[in-house]
């Protein structure tokens, strides 16, 4: 009996020691979402990062898997000390291969970042934001076809003549045409119909309502307000510039012609200077002096050293940095696309990268980052523009058309015209972070310069939606027009 005790006790003693010399290794992943340094910062929980353990011999024990959760924490037992090789990977990211000592009875603790390929689909996922709210006036653009009197629309009541009376519509001939004619929005609306050639005004108090216009001679399709707001600038299809004064009753102070054979595609205006560009035979960029309401300087880029090797492709979209020193151009046709770079006062070529084939949309949060909608590909493309390198893309709705940015440069907005999303890219995170659902044919966007609602137009169902960016949910709609189309928005603060 005494000796059967003693083996026991020798037994126990024996496992006690074996489980002491256990070890545990435990710890974190995170995904660093800054692509490449200086473009977008922070990290997030690695959810769903693999992580696979192999005992390296002499090291007994057999090869163990874990995958992460949303705590993104993971953890080894019960591990033999000894020699350990552990893989972390996970899709779009580089994966990351750690040696590991575990001595005996020790816990090891690991902490790792996984940092993102250089050129990647990003990753997407769903949340909200917030913002304070804040109330202002909206321009919304209608072009019509022809110049021959439309009509009040039949979805009208009689409490919406006093807002609608004044609005007749025709049809957009760039409904139909090649979708390079379309090209990213102001931040602001206008409201254009064929009868009466004029620019109609939205209170954001009532969204939906139409409650003054500002006449002018032609067609227009695209607006901006200078950064004072004490001017709006407009261009019509025939390529009419116009600057219009809201402090004056929205009065025309000032109209001259860009030209008499080229279709503006897109209006950007700096500090200084106030840039078009022209779609056509002699596609273009012109520079107007915003002092003197006047052209001052262009660059015929079929014809510039740095850009005649590409073919006469067309510029379609316009962005400036924040520091107005310069200027981003989307450049291309149905099975190119490339991202140029001018010199904002000279307008010099100063690099080309080459993008996704037909970028419309482009914007800038910051100068650094530069973000392209490459409508045939279905992303959108980040661009370091300090090292002139793409260092990813997003995999966003169908046919991304126009982006803009939000006044708090924290989000990025791009119009899914064939999907009828808006995408949200969070910029330091640089994740697609919301999916707005809208009417049809979302394009042209603006937004309330204090952050609160973003003006969808939306082609498909003649109408501009009005998006509460607190919910990310749309809140009201323009009455859709019988054959108008609307284009560009801008808010006046």
């Amino acid at each position: 009996m005494r000796r059967l005790l003693f083996f026991a006790l020798i037994l126990t003693l024996f496992t006690i020691s074996v489980w002491a010399n256990l070890g545990q290794i435990r710890g974190n992943v995170m995904l660093d979402y800054s692509v490449t340094p200086g473009v977008g910062s922070g990290v997030a929980p690695g959810i769903g990062v693999i992580i696979y353990l192999e005992p390296i011999q002499p090291t007994p024990g057999l090869p163990q898997q874990f995958v992460t959760t949303a705590s993104a924490s993971f953890e080894f037992i019960n591990l033999p000390p000894g020699q350990y090789k552990m893989t972390l990977s996970k899709p779009q990211f580089k994966p990351q291969i750690l040696q590991i000592l575990l001595n005996p009875g020790e816990t090891k603790i690991i902490n790792v970042i996984l940092e993102p390929e250089k050129t990647a689909t990003l990753d997407t996922s769903t949340v909200g934001m917030d913002y304070n709210p804040a109330t202002d006036k909206v321009y919304i653009a209608f072009p019509a076809d022809t110049d021959a009197p439309g009509g009040i629309p039949f979805s009208a009541g009689p409490e919406d003549v006093s807002d609608m009376a004044a609005i007749q519509y025709g049809h957009n001939p760039l409904e139909y045409a090649d979708r390079k004619y379309f090209t990213q929005y102001g931040q602001d609306g206008i409201m254009m119909y064929n009868s009466v050639n004029a620019i109609s005004i939205m209170s954001t108090q009532t969204d939906g309502k139409i409650k003054a216009v500002a006449k002018v001679d032609g067609r227009v399709n695209l607006v901006k307000f200078h950064p004072s707001y004490r001017k709006l600038y407009a261009l019509d299809y025939k390529s009419n510039f116009y600057v219009i004064s809201p402090d004056q009753n929205n009065k025309v102070m000032n109209k001259f012609s860009l030209s008499n054979e080229s279709i503006p595609s897109d209006m950007v205006v700096g500090q200084n200077y106030v840039y078009v560009s022209l779609m056509g035979p002699s596609p273009k960029i012109l520079m107007i002096d915003s002092s003197k309401d006047f052209p001052v300087s262009a660059i015929e880029l079929y014809k510039n050293p740095k850009t005649s090797k590409l073919g006469v492709l067309q510029p379609n979209g316009l962005a400036i940095s924040p520091d107005n020193e310069k200027l981003f151009v989307s450049y291309g046709d149905n099975s190119n696309g490339y991202l140029l770079t001018l010199n904002a006062k000279t307008l010099e070529v100063l690099n080309i990268l080459k993008v996704g084939n037909q970028p419309l949309g482009v914007a800038t949060p910051d100068g650094r980052r530069v973000y392209v909608a490459n409508y045939n590909d279905n992303t959108v493309s980040l661009v370091d523009a300090k090292n002139n390198i793409e260092v990813g893309r997003f995999r966003t709705g169908y046919k991304p058309s126009k982006i803009i940015v939000h006044p708090s440069l924290r989000w990025v907005y791009v119009s899914n015209e064939g999907s009828n999303t808006v995408s949200v890219i969070d910029v330091l995170s640089s994740k697609i972070v919301a999916n707005i659902q809208t009417s049809a044919g979302p394009t042209y966007m603006g937004i309330d310069p204090n952050g609160l609602k973003l003006y969808v137009s939306c082609k498909a169902d003649k109408k501009v939606d009005v998006v509460d960016l607190t919910r990310n949910a749309v809140v009201a709609s323009t009455i859709p027009g019988l054959f108008s189309t609307p284009a560009a928005i801008d808010v006046r603060k």
